[in-house]
């Protein structure tokens, strides 16, 4: 049964959200992953950014994502890490730099890469969602309610995708998180993390417990005092995009 809504389930749907792949004539690419219940709208304009700046730019619609909430109920975490490894190997085949790029469930994506593959030159991490307080309860709804209502909706965003939450995704998510804190350690890859103060989706506290357990020796943590979870649309994007060039830039 649908819940009941005084919103559109799926926000934005005249929006190009679908997967994208903009090459130059450059040995350096760069992945943009995006997060749970959103589309590549989400990293578009981060990735718009990068390319004019000449950079190769490839971001995949995740598994269950674009469509309703019912089909994302029906992945797996592993479903959404399959779908960025192919991204990242393909990029990998083109440039002999890659970095990869996660907004929130995306970063997570990032960290399970590169600890698999310390090739990669680094990573650019905007609101990592690896602690997200009460999601564990999903593990119990979801054979009972589909999906719930989210909070603190922005309907002025031009973010894309689901106003609800999908409770077997959500679950899902929840087990990619404790997958995500089990391989920090080997991760050995630069980054960047950027962290808005006004996130209300995720414990801001994420980006701290990240890098304080990964062994990367080269990391770097950007608060953002008036960002909120979804940094690359609602923040300062042109500032992020230009500190994202840098580090790129700077991990060749």
């Amino acid at each position: 049964m649908n819940p009941q809504t005084s919103f559109p389930i799926f926000q934005n749907p005249d929006s190009e959200g679908g997967s994208f792949d903009w090459l130059t004539p450059s040995d350096t690419g760069v992945v943009c992953l995006h997060g749970f219940t959103a589309t590549t709208v989400e990293v578009r304009t981060f990735a718009q950014g990068l390319h004019q700046a000449g950079f190769n730019v490839a971001g995949p619609l995740l598994p269950g994502h674009g469509g309703t909430p019912d089909a994302l109920n029906r992945v797996t975490w592993q479903d959404w890490y399959k779908a960025a490894e192919t991204a990242y190997l393909q990029m990998q085949e083109r440039c002999r730099n890659v970095h990869l790029a996660g907004e929130s469930t995306g970063a997570l994506l990032s960290l399970l890469l590169a600890a698999k593959y310390p090739r990669i030159k680094g990573l650019i991490l905007f609101s990592p969602g690896l602690v997200i307080h009460g999601i564990w309860k999903t593990r119990l709804l979801w054979p009972f309610k589909q999906y719930i209502n989210k909070k603190n909706i922005n309907l002025d965003s031009p973010w894309q995708g689901f106003n609800v939450i999908p409770l077997h995704g959500a679950s899902e998510l929840s087990r990619l998180q404790g997958r995500t804190r089990r391989i920090l350690k080997r991760v050995i890859v630069p980054m960047i993390v950027f962290q808005g103060k006004l996130d209300q989706t995720i414990d801001p506290l994420s980006s701290q417990i990240i890098l304080e357990n990964v062994a990367s020796q080269d990391t770097e943590l950007v608060w953002l005092e008036e960002s909120p979870h979804v940094i690359l649309l609602e923040g300062p994007v042109q500032d992020v995009i230009e500190l994202s060039i840098e580090f790129i830039a700077s991990h060749q």
